[in-house]
């Protein structure tokens, strides 16, 4: 998503940090000057909690950024990705909280019965703790009240599909995810350069100069969920969101810039 502006230059990864590091500025601000929400109400709670975890993520990659480790930006991109498509969901949907709630009871309720089992030394502090059948009997009350009412653990697609999202999920996420599960074609374009006559694997630290290079785009789209989450969680919460606007108003230049960089490929592919 990189782009050029109309004097030909294009933006940097520097410029993109700075736009992610103005977004993080007035979305942390938006948190901190006083957020208004009911701490015992399950959807405002989610929300928020979601929208620390963006923000988490977003200061997570400037870090990778500064650090000069591109290879985890892509991975910290499509967990921001997955955490934006619940806060549109419970800005959306009113009782879209019952969905994230019955995801986090069934992922216990399968630790809870590979414990109960034993025999994985992993689970081993687990398995003795006197609290497990409590947490079983507890972790089972919910999940059966919540089947009674219909609500189940929604699948990845379906949650993209509510949040009006499938053209991100079927694109952005699945490239995203082929790093994130280390799809060996991704491992190959990463580690292994050549040129007409080899191959070779690179240096322990170094990046193939045919990889993919995921970070101009993945630093422009943090940016983004930061302030559409920001902005969705503030009008959930029935705030305004004119907090947000720096970021915006930056985001609408990028978005003419990279217009400007469509129109002069279409014209050196016609000429």
């Amino acid at each position: 998503m990189a782009a050029e502006d109309p004097s030909g230059g294009r933006l940097t990864l520097d410029e993109l940090t700075a736009f992610l590091r103005l977004s993080l500025d007035c979305a942390e601000r938006a948190y901190s000057n006083g957020l208004r929400f009911d701490f015992n109400e399950p959807r405002e709670r989610y929300a928020v909690l979601l929208l620390l975890r963006v923000l988490d993520h977003g200061r997570d990659v400037v870090g990778l950024i500064e650090g000069g480790r591109y290879g985890a930006i892509a991975i910290v991109a499509r967990s921001a990705l997955d955490a934006y498509a619940d806060i549109a969901n419970l800005g959306d949907h009113a009782k879209y909280w019952e969905h994230l709630t019955a995801a986090d009871a069934s992922s216990w309720k399968q630790l809870l019965e590979r414990a109960s089992r034993g025999g994985n030394p992993m689970l081993k502090a687990l398995t003795e703790d006197d609290l497990l059948p409590v947490g079983r009997g507890k972790n089972a009350q919910e999940l059966k009240a919540l089947q009674t009412r219909g609500v189940e653990k929604l699948s990845i697609d379906e949650r993209f599909r509510r949040a009006q999202l499938t053209n991100e999920y079927e694109s952005m996420y699945s490239l995203l995810s082929a790093e994130v599960h280390n799809n060996v074609s991704g491992l190959q374009s990463r580690y292994i350069d050549w040129d007409e006559k080899s191959a070779w694997l690179v240096r322990t630290g170094e990046t193939s100069s045919h990889s993919h290079h995921y970070e101009d785009a993945c630093t422009l789209t943090m940016s983004e969920i930061v302030i559409q989450s920001a902005e969705k969680v503030l009008q959930l919460l029935r705030h305004g969101t004119a907090v947000m606007s720096p970021a915006r108003a930056q985001l609408e230049q990028i978005w003419q810039r990279a217009q400007v960089q469509e129109a002069q490929q279409a014209r050196r592919a016609e000429g």
